[in-house]
């Protein structure tokens, strides 16, 4: 989450958290002590007390479940605490609807939408978009029905001048390619298993799109430099791709054989957009890299 929202007790303070940051179940985080945390809440009565006394280390509530529950926002339209939610839609197809119940809550503290790339996804993007609610899609690995919608919700982010609240991870690869942004999707997307930590019901940790942790030689260093290693060393797609920075294999966990065309073409969308951005801020004398490359190529001498 963007860590100007980040909780500091009772209040909601700019700071920057000691890393990494552990998310636990409800339950567990009850006791927990000795460094910044996300408790997980699925029911009602955790979110009232998370909302109510919120501990030091707290950094924001990860809200799973509880979207269809009218009466489960009440508390969290009336608590003191500025405690920020992070509110997980798991089907954005068919819930859309719901997110008119934190219109209440976001008046009173930050909330942020969280929601898979399933399809039927852009129908709660746009309704998010349209309450201001910042949103962060989790693509994964999208399917070639998945990657359609993708496209047009990027260029809905893109071109709508109704979006005026981020959208990631297109809001920080657009920032990054106009050279006012860094990291990459795993840390974009908070999905970077050295920095946010998600600890499983049976004590060890767990990373997206597998259900047991990774072989031990991914974890001998940082998870994303490991992995980004061993798809070069295997000579992946990624070698080529000019996306590889911002990526570090993102697209290729947990499946190294994913074929990246259709991502491709969406950072290309993006590029095109943030070239137009630049131009219009520096002006006729900026130079599009891929129209001076192309006059490169037009211009060379043919073969003898």
């Amino acid at each position: 989450m963007d860590q100007s929202l980040v909780s500091d007790g009772d209040n909601c303070a700019p700071l920057e958290p000691d890393w990494p940051i552990l998310f636990l179940a409800s339950d567990s985080a009850s006791g927990h002590s000795g460094g910044p945390f996300v408790p997980i809440v699925k029911s009602r009565a955790e979110l009232s007390r998370w909302l109510i006394d919120p501990p030091a280390g707290l950094q924001w509530l990860q809200v799973e479940e509880l979207l269809e529950d009218q009466d489960a926002w009440i508390p969290a339209t009336q608590s003191t605490s500025n405690v920020p939610l992070d509110v997980v839609i798991a089907s954005p197809g068919s819930q859309f609807s719901d997110l008119y119940r934190l219109v209440d809550v976001f008046a009173v503290r930050d909330v942020r939408v969280s929601m898979p790339a399933s399809p039927g996804f852009l129908r709660a993007l746009k309704v998010a978009v349209a309450l201001r609610l910042p949103v962060r899609l989790l693509p994964g690995q999208p399917s070639p029905e998945v990657l359609i919608e993708l496209t047009e919700a990027v260029n809905f982010y893109l071109r709508d001048p109704m979006v005026e609240t981020p959208v990631e991870f297109f809001h920080s690869v657009l920032a990054s390619m106009c050279g006012s942004g860094d990291g990459s999707l795993w840390m974009i997307l908070e999905e970077d298993p050295d920095l946010f930590l998600h600890r499983g019901a049976e004590g060890g940790f767990k990373i997206r799109g597998v259900s047991r942790p990774p072989s031990p030689d991914l974890l001998s260093a940082t998870f994303v430099d490991t992995w980004f290693k061993h798809l070069l060393e295997q000579d992946a797609e990624c070698m080529t791709c000019p996306w590889q920075q911002i990526c570090q294999g993102y697209f290729k966990w947990p499946y190294p054989t994913y074929d990246c065309g259709g991502v491709k073409q969406l950072f290309s969308t993006i590029e095109t957009a943030a070239h137009e951005m630049t131009r219009e801020l520096v002006g006729p004398d900026f130079a599009d890299p891929e129209e001076e490359s192309r006059k490169l190529g037009s211009n060379a001498s043919p073969s003898p």
